[in-house]
């Protein structure tokens, strides 16, 4: 049974609730455990805890009080599997980062806040709730339950989830000389993209100047349908009363009806900024270069600029 607002609620069987005190017939999230705490039952989660509000009361299956989910919040905030798997990540970008080559303190540094978060983890994994509504769930004794924030043991496989063996690089010789031989190549061909980069950032507006006069004629037809149909639409709209209905120029659309007709993404550029620079709309599209028009754009540096040939032939070594 649904609740709308904070207004009392009657259930099927005649008693009044308030809105947090409904029970959720269907809750399941929170099982029981064979093994207790302190003698008192725990219920574990059936998944990850990645929000407050999927805890409810496992006795009443009702929400808990609000000040009880700002704790829940700090606890997950500072020590849940979520902000777990975040250190993962960080752990292995920082593994896989290419500008970088000796970034070994930087790999223990997230290690060791790994390990404190796991720490954390352990320490403040059960939270102890009391229910207090007796009426609901029929319980007058074994108020006090445990509930596990933890789905998984926070310590289990940690080194599975790494890419790179922190006590190894710290230890082994072989394998840490491995690791940085490859960072090195890594790290080089990240300075080779950089300079490609900056060579396309050099040579784009020119590419896109002279690719534009290649269609500047059936761009210019283009805009001229479309300045014709929006003044149109602006005269049709201007005629009506105070009291019709009206409509918005469909920007979006008639940009997706012509972009398809051009081959070079900077005359799609000046297109889309025509229209919105008309229409005072924002169109949300991304234009970007296809493989055709690339291979064109990288053929026309090549043609001037030698070095960039020799940059794309080291990415391939």
């Amino acid at each position: 049974m649904g609740c709308i607002n904070t207004e009392e609620t009657t259930t099927e069987c005649n008693k009044i609730f308030t809105c947090d005190e409904v029970p959720d017939p269907n809750y399941n999230f929170l099982v029981k455990r064979d093994e207790q705490k302190d003698g008192l039952d725990v219920y574990r989660p059936t998944s990850a805890v990645e929000y407050n509000s999927q805890i409810k009361c496992p006795l009443c299956k009702c929400r808990l009080p609000r000040e009880e989910y700002y704790k829940i919040s700090d606890i997950l905030k500072a020590s849940g599997e979520a902000k777990l798997n975040q250190l993962f990540n960080k752990y292995n970008r920082e593994a896989d980062a290419d500008n970088t080559i000796d970034n070994i303190k930087d790999l223990e540094a997230i290690y060791n806040e790994i390990q404190e978060t796991i720490k954390n983890a352990e320490e403040k994994r059960y939270y102890k709730h009391t229910c207090t509504r007796n009426d609901i769930c029929k319980r007058t004794q074994n108020q006090d339950v445990y509930i596990d924030l933890c789905f998984e043991e926070p310590n289990k496989d940690i080194d599975k989830n790494l890419k790179v063996d922190l006590k190894k690089l710290k230890t082994d010789e072989n394998y840490r000389n491995k690791y940085l031989s490859d960072k090195k190549i890594a790290y080089q061909k990240y300075v080779i993209r950089q300079k490609i980069a900056q060579i396309e950032r050099e040579y784009r507006d020119e590419f896109e100047e002279m690719t534009f006069k290649k269609e500047q004629n059936q761009y210019e037809w283009a805009t001229r349908n479309i300045k014709d149909a929006y003044r149109r639409h602006c005269e049709f709209e201007d005629r009506k009363g105070p009291m019709d209905i009206r409509f918005e120029f469909p920007a979006s659309q008639e940009w997706y009806k012509e972009k398809g007709t051009f081959k070079y993404s900077g005359t799609k550029k000046r297109l889309k900024e025509f229209i919105e620079d008309l229409t005072g709309k924002s169109i949300n599209d991304n234009v970007s270069m296809g493989n055709s028009e690339y291979k064109e754009f990288q053929k026309y540096i090549i043609e001037r600029e030698p070095e960039y040939a020799e940059l794309l032939n080291g990415l391939e070594d």
